[in-house]
């Protein structure tokens, strides 16, 4: 049964998304996880980070579990993360090599004014003689992983601060066929002045700013492209997608990086 537990945190939706979109700060959080090997796209196969060209979000790990002053217990699998959902959320699972550990993490972030909601919501399928013979019958890992490791992290080491709070806003959302969507962003792009939008499909997550209703700078899957090229990707795709467009309020971000310019020279006088 999945365990579930809700926080609420000061900041903005962007920087909780952000704190979740590092992988290797997440394992690190989950204290059970060790990334070995990341898959390169490039080479169709699971290289070390020395060699990794184009990187995507499926990883080599190792499992360990147990007591370290007592017996440690090693096990080899895989993870995949982090993953966008279409309600706004980010995912990561896993499993060990001989499918006795199954395991996913959902973080669903809400926001009301500068007050974030964070959901998390904790499903592990294990064999019944799993960690029987490592930690005891009882020991419930999903509850673990959350109560133990990853809430304490928040609350100690997830400090956003004031100067960084950007007035990003949503304007507007559709799902829909992606011939849809493609009506949609150039309907909503002419309309941007500073701004962006994300794409989340199947088998794709497209992020782009866009200044002046033009796209200015865009990513298809973490890699860098082109802001022409997100048109032409699009026409290739088939199925429903998500289009997410927000509005950036610049003059508040001018105000604050001006306001923190003075407080630097007050500093100095």
């Amino acid at each position: 049964m999945p365990y579930i537990q809700e926080l609420e945190l000061k900041g903005n939706k962007s920087q909780v998304l952000a704190f979740f979109m590092d992988p290797v700060r997440f394992t690190g959080i989950l204290g059970h996880v060790n990334i070995v090997k990341i898959f390169d796209k490039s080479e169709n196969k699971y290289v070390t980070m020395s060699d990794l060209k184009n990187p995507e979000n499926k990883f080599k790990v190792i499992y360990v579990f147990g007591d370290p002053d007592s017996k440690v217990s090693y096990y080899g699998g895989i993870m995949e993360g982090p993953i966008l959902l279409l309600n706004g959320g980010v995912e990561y699972k896993g499993e060990t090599n001989d499918g006795k550990l199954v395991w996913k993490i959902d973080l669903l972030i809400t926001e009301v004014s500068h007050l974030i909601k964070l959901k998390i919501t904790a499903d592990v399928k294990q064999n019944l003689g799993f960690f029987s013979k490592i930690l005891g019958s009882n020991f419930d890992l999903a509850e673990h992983l959350v109560r133990d490791h990853i809430v304490p992290f928040i609350k100690f080491f997830f400090r956003p601060r004031s100067e960084d709070f950007i007035n990003v806003n949503e304007v507007f959302r559709f799902k829909g066929s992606v011939e849809e969507i493609l009506i949609k962003l150039r309907e909503i792009i002419t309309n941007i002045t500073y701004g962006g939008i994300i794409i989340i499909g199947e088998s794709c997550e497209i992020v782009a700013s866009i200044i002046n209703g033009e796209i200015l700078h865009a990513q298809i899957n973490s890699v860098d492209v082109q802001s022409g090229d997100v048109m032409t990707y699009l026409l290739k795709l088939k199925g429903d997608m998500e289009l997410i467009a927000y509005n950036i309020i610049i003059d508040d971000l001018i105000f604050k990086s001006i306001k923190k310019k003075l407080e630097e020279i007050k500093s100095k006088s």
